[in-house]
């Protein structure tokens, strides 16, 4: 796969997603060092879980180290999620109503809310 194709995004952990993205773009973790000036131990130590997913200015620049937005990590995305949902309470609230219920999608399933 070329740098510059885009990879589906993941619903791996960071962990597992970042070496399935060094895998898709047949990279190593020392040539993502030079990338994105990540240290190759730092790196390491958050795929392997020894460091939590990394923080948004790191992860951003991981992801630009790999040639894909910051949106393939699933941590971004949910970030992204809780900051939409403070920002709108009453569709917190509904989703949480949901969830109570039991009548929000779960287990890969896609439902509109």
């Amino acid at each position: 796969m070329s740098a510059d194709a885009a990879l589906p995004w993941s619903t791996e952990p960071f962990g597992p997603a970042l070496r399935a993205a060094l895998a898709a773009r047949r990279m190593s973790f020392r040539e993502l060092e030079s990338r994105c000036l990540v240290p190759v131990g730092n790196l390491h130590d958050h795929a392997s879980g020894k460091r939590a997913a990394p923080g948004d200015d790191l992860l951003a620049r991981i992801a630009a180290g790999l040639g894909v937005e910051p949106d393939y990590f699933r941590e971004w995305r949910e970030r992204r999620l809780v900051e939409a949902l403070r920002a709108h309470p009453a569709v917190e609230l509904a989703l949480s109503r949901r969830r109570v219920r039991g009548t929000l999608a779960g287990g890969g399933e896609t439902t509109a809310v």
